[in-house]
């Protein structure tokens, strides 16, 4: 008899709970409200700042990269065989960020989201800092050593867009620095929540 009595009090319990959750819920709602400020309209006046902000600003470099390399090049001719070697050691520098122009922004209740641009490389430089070459038969010419450093320096800034573009840690470096520019603009009201999506 015990036994059912103590099932028959769980069970109303429960039953009394889930009534009073159902009654509640109306006011617990209005009552979090209150507390909780909507600021869906500050957002939206936020995100029409940032916009002109970010279409007035420059690229915003995020990661640099600095490398020393060595190029390899040899010209072969038949029945001779090599008639040109030669190898380039150089040094080379990119910055590698985001267009902030490219940025799209939309509102979603109290917080604005930021749509970021692929990345891609701002500026970069391929400097030669030694030059070894045998090429008695086959002169190297300014206009050939000119198209090595070029499709050289191509090479470096695909594979190291490639590298930083597709790491999450790059685009950290990326949020962090858009982060710290919408910090430093007063006219930005930082109560709104911000939210990174990227490719």
């Amino acid at each position: 008899m015990k036994k059912f009595l103590s099932w028959l009090a769980r069970v109303a319990g429960t039953a009394l709970s889930l009534v009073l959750v159902i009654v509640l819920l109306p006011y617990a709602s209005k009552w979090a409200a209150k507390l909780i400020p909507d600021l869906s309209g500050a957002a939206v006046n936020t995100s029409v700042t940032l916009s002109q902000k970010l279409s007035q600003s420059a690229r915003l470099e995020c990661v640099q990269v600095d490398v020393n390399g060595v190029l390899d090049s040899t010209t072969n001719a038949l029945f001779i065989g090599t008639v040109q070697s030669v190898q380039i050691a150089y040094t080379y520098h990119a910055s590698i960020g985001i267009d902030l122009t490219k940025v799209q922004i939309r509102t979603e209740g109290n917080t604005v989201v930021l749509e970021l641009p692929a990345m891609e490389v701002l500026s970069d430089s391929l400097t030669p800092t030694e030059i070894q070459r045998s090429d008695f038969w086959y002169p190297l010419t300014d206009e050939r050593r000119q198209q090595l450093l070029n499709d050289e320096q191509e090479a470096r800034r695909e594979k190291h867009l490639a590298e930083v573009s597709s790491s999450e840690e790059g685009w950290d470096y990326v949020i962090n620095a858009l982060n710290s520019t919408i910090a430093a603009w007063s006219d930005i009201d930082q109560r709104i929540t911000f939210r990174y999506e990227h490719p």
